[in-house]
Order: C-alpha cells, then sequence, then structure tokens
C-alpha cells in the first residue's frame, strides 16, 4: 500500500494510527485544519498541514483516511476528498472479523474487536468502534457512527450519520434513522425515526437531535466551549 495520510490530528486520529501501526501500514503524517498545529508532532508524526497540503504535495502518491469522531464533519471531508479524486482506503484492526460476505464502502474504520456478520453493508465512512458487534444482512449506513461496545440482531438498520452510543443493543429488524442518536446503554426494540434521540430500555424517542449536535460532548462527555 502507499503511505497513508490522516486527515485529523485528532483522539480519533491517533486510534487510526495505531491500527494502522498494528497493521504495518507506513504513515506519512497528519493533516488538520487547525492553523496553530501545523508543523506540531502528534505520536512522533508531522502534522504536515491543512487541506491546501493536498494540492502542493502530489497527493495521487498517497492513500488517505479520516481521523474525526463528529459524523457531519467526517462525511463532508470523504466527499471532498473523493471529488478531489484521491484514494480513500479502509481501516481494519487486525483483531477485528469482517467475515465473507459483508460488503463495504471506502474510508471506513473497524476497531479492535469488532464483528461484522455475513451479509452486511458497511457503507463509506462510517465507524464500528472498539467491541461491536454487527449481525447478520445489516446496513450501517454512510457517516454511521458505532460506539464502543454496541451489539446488534441481525436484519437492522443504522441510517445515514447516526450515532449509536456506548453499549447500546439493537433488537432484530430495528431501523435507526438517518441523523438520529441513541443514547448509552439504550436497548432499542422499536424503529427511531430520523432525526430523533432515544433512549431508555425500551428505548423511546423523546426529543429532535439538535441541529448541528454538540458532537464534542456526544464523543468526549465535555462541553463545548
Amino acid at each position: 500500500m502507499s503511505k497513508v495520510v490522516i486527515y485529523g490530528a485528532s483522539r480519533q486520529g491517533r486510534v487510526v494510527l495505531s491500527i494502522l501501526r498494528a497493521c504495518q501500514v507506513p504513515v506519512q503524517g497528519f493533516l488538520d485544519d487547525r492553523k496553530e498545529i501545523h508543523g506540531g508532532l502528534l505520536d512522533g508524526l508531522p502534522v504536515l498541514g491543512g487541506w491546501d497540503w493536498i494540492g502542493e504535495a502530489r497527493p495521487d502518491k498517497f492513500h488517505f483516511v479520516i481521523g474525526i469522531g463528529n459524523n457531519d464533519v467526517r462525511t463532508r471531508l470523504g466527499e471532498k476528498l473523493r471529488g478531489a479524486g484521491l484514494t480513500l482506503v479502509n481501516v481494519v484492526h487486525p483483531s477485528a472479523v469482517v467475515m465473507e460476505g459483508t460488503r463495504l464502502g471506502t474510508g471506513i474504520l473497524i476497531c479492535a474487536g469488532a464483528i461484522v456478520v455475513t451479509g452486511t453493508g458497511v457503507e463509506d465512512d462510517a465507524v464500528i468502534n472498539t467491541g461491536s458487534t454487527i449481525d447478520h444482512d445489516s446496513l450501517v449506513a454512510a457517516g454511521a457512527y458505532i460506539s464502543p461496545g454496541v451489539h446488534t440482531a441481525g436484519c437492522i438498520t443504522i441510517g445515514r450519520g447516526a450515532f449509536v452510543g456506548i453499549g447500546a443493543v439493537i433488537g432484530p429488524g430495528v431501523t435507526v434513522g438517518r441523523g438520529s442518536i441513541v443514547g448509552a446503554g439504550s436497548v432499542v426494540l422499536n424503529d427511531v425515526p430520523d432525526g430523533m434521540f432515544a433512549y431508555g430500555s425500551p428505548a423511546k424517542a423523546v426529543r429532535r437531535v439538535a441541529d448541528p449536535p454538540d458532537w464534542r460532548r456526544i464523543l468526549s462527555g465535555e462541553k463545548s466551549a
């Protein structure tokens, strides 16, 4: 494989780097749009620049991955990179199990201990986090984020840009709608409509998701500045 550039000098970018190193894939460095960190180091690799670097550095020599947790930003950036004719690759931890008969897009992150079962489709820029299991004949749509320890039955759908919180359980045949959020530890036995926040056991849709969502709080528990 060509050298890889990670877009996103972030916590998730460090996770991506650790998986690439475990796979012995050479990494050139990070890109990030925060100019104040350009020229610095993250885990021993340089922050090369931002989007402008792509136009200056013969990007055809490299493959790209996105290390950003924010679903909206990750999806937009993936579309922008593809629109520029660049190649996004999947990052799959060696301990993950992706069974034969699984359909993968590009720009996907599958973390340590995850299992994706036969007949499942995982679309572009989706994230399946540590120890999560997606059972047979399911769909994880573009830009969706599956947190650590999520377990699903078969024939489920996680909609485009949806977020499923840590330790949630998704029952058989359930659809989590586009842009919806499932709270941590929830047991989802009925469909969640598009753009709704649902939580509890059994989970209920309680309110509309904020536009835009507070991704800093969703991903790390921190309140936005």
